[in-house]
């Protein structure tokens, strides 16, 4: 009889434990009701676009075997904050005894006849890696890589155009500055150097090599090298004002005492056009007798093709005329217009006679530039009384 009641007191025991636990406490209500969680993968976020990523140095060098090459390797990431970040010279070690300083982005190295052998010139690639830091902010590391040309002629046969520094993206209607370094075993002062601009050769957009001027040339620390400045001057041309965006060059010689001239220099480089204010192709919609209803549509562009347009305030129309609309939306197929559509209702009992105006603001963009310009414009519906 004991043992029964043993028996019966464990079975109930088990049976209480059992309905008092429940398996789901704690969970939540998603789980809880048969929901199952979600089974999408996290978005790594995008890298920079290489736009953001600058390595700003000679695309070409010139020196010659057992004189100093020096010149800067630096860096920006243009992201309105501080974006940290590295630049590394990846072959360092095919340029024997040269040596970089990631600080002041000095490159220096003096070439050596086992560079060159028995050629007379001999053509080197320097490889450079800007890679950015990982940040909160930026949590992907975005590389940005260059290949500078070193050209390094064996023995000194005439003048020589070290490098040819400055931007790479210029602004039409401004005043830019390149600096150039040369070599003149020939001269015996700043007197007798001399250096001369000249336009390209090929199928540029327009010549711009007359509107470089050379100036400021003055010694170096260095025996026989020589520094100054080429000006390229697009605020009083004539050109600036109907300049248009794309690739553009000059050339630069170097030219000794004697009348030997040294290679062109060739310094490539990209003009952004200055931005000019976007334009309406309608500002004034067709007569409307009051009590009629009228479909509309038009654009607002940027003259120059190149720049983005984009919509930054406009006026209700219903505000004035009730009933109506106006929505404007980027172009499918390019960014620089933008088209619009609406309906001019003058049904209302409000609507008078006379000519409504309403404000549109748009912001131009420059494509490849810090370049903004905004433009006010107004669309006029004029309403006539009924006859």
């Amino acid at each position: 009889m004991k043992s029964m009641l043993v028996l019966f007191a464990s079975i109930m025991f088990l049976t209480a434990c059992e309905l008092q636990q429940d398996p789901l406490t704690g969970a939540s209500d998603q789980v809880r009701q048969g929901v199952p969680p979600a089974t999408g993968k996290p978005v790594a976020a995008k890298p920079l676009p290489k736009e953001a990523l600058q390595i700003d140095t000679p695309l070409l060098v010139n020196g010659r075997v057992g004189q100093p090459v020096e010149f800067k390797i630096t860096g920006r990431v243009m992201t309105g904050d501080d974006q940290p970040f590295t630049i590394t010279i990846d072959n360092l070690a095919d340029f024997p005894g040269a040596t970089y300083d990631a600080a002041t982005g000095d490159f220096k190295w003096t070439p050596t006849k086992a560079a060159v052998g028995s050629f007379p010139s001999m053509e080197l690639s320097l490889r450079i890696t800007l890679a950015t830091e990982i940040t909160p902010k930026s949590p992907t590391i975005s590389i940005e890589r260059k290949t500078i040309s070193l050209v390094i002629v064996n023995s000194y046969s005439k003048p020589i155009i070290n490098t040819v520094t400055g931007p790479s993206t210029l602004i039409g209607g401004q005043r830019h500055t390149f600096d150039f370094t040369m070599e003149d075993i020939d001269a015996l002062s700043v007197q007798d150097v001399s250096v001369m601009a000249r336009d390209c050769a090929g199928s540029y957009n327009d010549s711009i090599g007359h509107l470089v001027e050379v100036k400021d040339i003055k010694a170096t620390t260095t025996p026989n090298k020589y520094e100054g400045k080429a000006i390229l001057d697009l605020q009083n041309s004539a050109l600036s004002s109907t300049l248009v965006s794309g690739s553009y060059c000059f050339t630069l010689a170097a030219v000794s005492k004697h009348g030997v001239v040294s290679d062109l220099y060739k310094r490539d480089f990209y003009i952004d056009a200055l931005l000019k204010k976007s334009r309406l192709s309608m500002e004034l919609a067709p007569v409307l007798v009051k009590g009629e209803k009228m479909r509309i549509a038009f654009s607002i562009f940027d003259p120059t093709g190149n720049a983005e347009v984009s919509l930054k305030s406009m006026d209700d129309l219903a505000a004035q005329l009730p009933g109506s609309s106006l929505a404007c939306k980027s172009d499918w197929g390019s960014r620089f217009q933008l088209n619009c559509q609406g309906l001019i209702d003058t049904t209302g009992a409000s609507v008078v006679e006379k000519v409504y105006t309403f404000n549109i603001v748009t912001e131009t963009t420059a494509s490849r530039s810090t370049q903004k310009v905004m433009t006010d414009h107004v669309l006029r519906v004029n309403v006539k009384a009924a006859p």
